[in-house]
């Protein structure tokens, strides 16, 4: 009987050495390496000090939902980017945004990861977790913001 439970053994362990694929650390070649994705919002949260976890004020707004961005991918990196403010009456950003396309990349060294405007100190965005995010201040000193942006499927 334990001759046999050998032999099934190793005949298993044969086929299922003979049935695996090579393992590739390379995209299919079918895959493309320049496409776009484009974002908009999928929260804006409020902190102050009685709501440290946020309130979610994107509904109470219409302006949020014309906020996008879109990143432009070449050869399989992050290579620009376009942001639109749309309706939305103020800048999360304490620096001006060039309309139009704009060269980015995307910083790995930190944690979260910084989505930075080619050539300067100026973070666009955090990427964490899958998701970009914008922290903001506006006028009030007791409340702060976050935009969280989702990718949206066309």
């Amino acid at each position: 009987m334990k001759k046999y439970a050998l032999i099934l053994t190793c005949a298993a362990a044969c086929a299922a050495l003979t049935g695996c694929e090579d393992v590739s650390d390379r995209m299919s070649s079918d895959y493309p390496s320049t496409y776009d994705i484009k974002y908009g919002i999928r929260q804006v949260l409020q902190y102050d000090p009685m709501n440290i976890n946020g309130i979610d004020v994107a509904e109470k707004f219409d302006f949020f939902g014309t906020l996008r961005f879109t990143i432009h991918v070449k050869d399989n990196r992050m290579a620009s980017l376009e942001f639109s403010n749309g309706d939305v009456p103020f800048s999360p950003y304490a620096f001006e945004i060039p309309s139009g396309e704009v060269e980015c990349y995307l910083d790995t060294e930190t944690l979260p990861n910084e989505l930075r405007i080619k050539g300067t100190d100026n973070v666009v965005a955090y990427f964490q977790n899958g998701e970009f995010s914008v922290p903001f201040q506006l006028d009030c000193e007791e409340l702060n913001y976050k935009y969280t942006f989702k990718e949206i499927v066309e």
